[in-house]
Formats: C-alpha cells, structure tokens, sequence
C-alpha cells in the first residue's frame, strides 16, 4: 500500500520562481503538520553559473527552524553542464534513500521528471503542470504512463491536459492552486485619493507582458487618473520600460523599486489598491495570491489562474479581468476596483485569499488527492550509467564549462 506517512519533493537545485517557492513552503507547512517529509535535491559546491545570485533550495528550507529530512548530494559544473542522463541518474540515486511507497511530488525540470518516472514503480508519482504552457503539457504527454496524479494549477491547465492526454485517467488529473502563507493582515487606511498600482514579477514581454505597463499608465494619465505605479521586478526589459518612462514624462507616476525581500514586496502589497497583471499566459499567479492576501484588489488578464475566479462571489469588489492586451479595457476595470469603498476591496480579498490560496487548504487538497494512489511492493530496479554515458558526460560538462570561462573573460 501507499505509505501514507512520509511525502518527498524532488526539486532542482536553485530557487526559481514560484514552483520552488512554493516546493519549500509546503514541505515546510506538511512537516509542521506531523507529516514525515522529505525534500531532495542538489546542493552546489559552488555557485552554479546559471544561478546568478538565486538562493539554493536549501537556503530557502534553512531559513526556518522545521523537521523536513534532507536528501542531497554535493555537486558541481559535472552536474551542471553534464547532460540530461547524467542529471537523471544523481536525482535516482538520491530517490532510491526514501522509504519505498513514498509520493514524489515533482518540479519542472526535466531531469527531475526523468529521474522519478524511471522509480514509479517504487516510488508514486505526483506530476504538477504549473502554469499554461507547452513546457509542462510536453513533460505529461512524455511521461503520463509513469506518473500517478497531475496536480493542476488552474482548470484551464487541466482541461488542456485532459485534451493531450486523452488515454489517460482524467479522474486522475486534479485542479490545486499553489498554495500560499497568509501574512498578518497590515490594513492600511486610505490615506489620500491617489491611486496606488502595483507590479510584481518579471519583467519581461515573453508571458507577464510587461510593455502593457507603461501604455497603462499613459492612458491614466490622458484621462486625468491620479495614479502612481511602482514596478516591483528586474527582467530585460526593464532597462526600455525606464526609458520609455523618461521619454513619455511619466518620472512622477512610475517607479522602480527592483527586486525587493518577500517582507517588502508584501508591505508593498498592503499599501497598494490594485495589483496589475498584463500577462499573456499563467498558471495561478502567486503575485495574485499574495495581493489579495494582503487586502489589495487586482486586475488581471483573462488567462489560466486568473479566469477561474472572474465569477467568484468575492470577486466583484476585489478582482477585474480583461481581454489580453486590451488596454481600454483594463483602465475600465482599474476604474471599477478602485471605486470600491476601500475597506470593502481590503475584506474581500483577504477573505478570498483565505478560502481559496492559504497553504492549508493547499495542502488539504493535496493530501486527499493522494489518498487515492494506488502502490503495490516492486522490486527496485537498478541504479546505474554506463562508465560510456558517465564519461560522455563529463567531456560535454568540461567543454560546456571552458566554453563560459572563456566567453566571460
């Protein structure tokens, strides 16, 4: 049967975003909950050098005082430049130390995905399809006859997972938002009739449509809206978006504060009125979660995390939702989130965010997902790579290296 009384995560080695994020804090949250929960992953030697400054996984799991079981291996550039095969066979040697019939819940790395398939018949596999996007609909049509359950953030992933893999158990593809911690609410009163925007994530065209930004803010501006937007963030368009900014004369509205601590960006948050979201493709936006945890309303374009909750009961005094690059029609929506009474926009969103986002009700769903994995005993099978594949291996790391020593000198 399923052992039912440990979980494992498998991540890469490097905090990446939201997926990692949320990787530490529910491994964190489950073994704050009495669960046995294991967290593998890969701790650097030295800095990786496509890590440029992210914190480990590790670090992240450091930064609170939990009961989460480690399993790691040092490595270094023969990890980081070797080749998927190399990758795939440290993550199965680090997976074959959990108790057998332990659930493995994935990252979004190939390897990772690679590597636990290959175990699921010892170890059930739990797939996340993150966000609307090829990537993970190209890993669950590669590997959905190993994996036990795809957790979905958002229905949209699910109904185009469903479509992709059309051979496969739908009763066993699930719809689950990331969850989120619920900071303390920090209700700040209105304080004057500015209109207080915010931006949180990358910024970048490709997916958060970040351009969508300044065009926003030079409509306000044509329509006489006292506004201010700060772009919380750092991705490469920033440098143009400050550009455009000087050019349009818009120093006095927008502001770029860069990449700030979680503490900041949640101060940030409870100060602000409405969050904006220009993206072209999500999954379910932490920046969305933690906005209307914090009681600050949100625009949003109608893709995958945000649709699901255009018609919720609290949405129509917290969350409006437009077409995709329709900027008349988010200044219609900026409009109307902003005329609700500010105390009511605060209530509702929290109270959304509390229903539908917090790391418990995450979890909850979660686990009585699981509960219905089916695992039988088998034997485990074996755990090697050919001493041709391991020096293949390392000849593609030692050039890929030497390639970026010398590309940076």
């Amino acid at each position: 049967m399923l052992n039912t009384d440990s979980i494992a995560f498998l991540c890469h080695p490097y905090h990446r975003g939201g997926v990692t994020r949320w990787m530490a804090d529910a491994a964190i949250a489950l073994s704050e909950q009495g669960q046995k929960v294991y967290f593998i992953t890969i701790s650097p030697v030295k800095e990786f050098f496509s890590a440029k400054g992210r914190e480990t996984l590790l670090q992240l799991l450091g930064k609170s005082a939990n009961t989460v079981k480690i399993i790691s291996e040092p490595a270094g550039n023969e990890f980081e430049f070797g080749t998927p095969e190399y990758r795939a066979w440290i993550y199965k040697k680090l997976i074959v130390r959990l108790p057998q019939g332990t659930p493995v819940i994935l990252s979004d790395d190939h390897a990772v995905w690679e590597a636990a398939t290959c175990l699921h018949s010892n170890y059930p596999v739990v797939g996340v399809l993150h966000a609307d996007e090829n990537h993970y609909y190209d890993l669950a049509e590669k590997y959905h006859s190993k994996v036990d359950l795809f957790a979905c953030v958002s229905e949209r992933v699910k109904h185009i997972a469903i479509k992709r893999i059309p051979e496969y158990d739908p009763a066993k593809i699930v719809t689950i938002p990331c969850g989120i911690h619920l900071p303390a609410v920090m209700a700040a009163e209105k304080t004057n009739d500015t209109l207080k925007l915010v931006f949180v994530g990358r910024i970048s065209e490709y997916q958060k449509r970040a351009g969508d930004l300044i065009k926003i803010a030079v409509l306000l501006e044509e329509k006489a809206v006292k506004f201010s937007l700060h772009i919380i963030g750092d991705g490469n368009l920033k440098p143009s978006l400050e550009k455009q900014v000087e050019e349009k004369g818009l120093q006095a509205h927008v502001k770029f504060p860069g990449w700030l601590s979680q503490q900041e960006v949640a101060n940030y948050l409870s100060g602000s009125d409405i969050l904006l979201l220009t993206s072209d493709f999500e999954g379910t936006p932490i920046a969305m979660m933690e906005a209307l945890a914090a009681g600050c309303g949100m625009v949003g374009t109608r893709v995958s995390g945000i649709e699901d909750y255009e018609n919720h009961s609290l949405a129509k005094d917290c969350l409006g939702v437009y077409q995709t690059g329709d900027i008349e029609g988010a200044i219609t929506r900026i409009k109307i989130i902003a005329a609700i009474p500010h105390k009511i926009r605060q209530e509702s969103a929290r109270r959304m965010a509390e229903t539908e986002f917090s790391m418990d009700v995450c979890l909850k769903r979660y686990l009585a997902a699981m509960h219905n994995l089916i695992w039988h005993p088998a034997r485990m099978p074996a755990i090697s790579l050919s001493s041709k594949q391991l020096l293949y291996s390392k000849i593609i790391a030692a050039a890929r290296y030497m390639k970026i020593r010398f590309s940076m000198r």
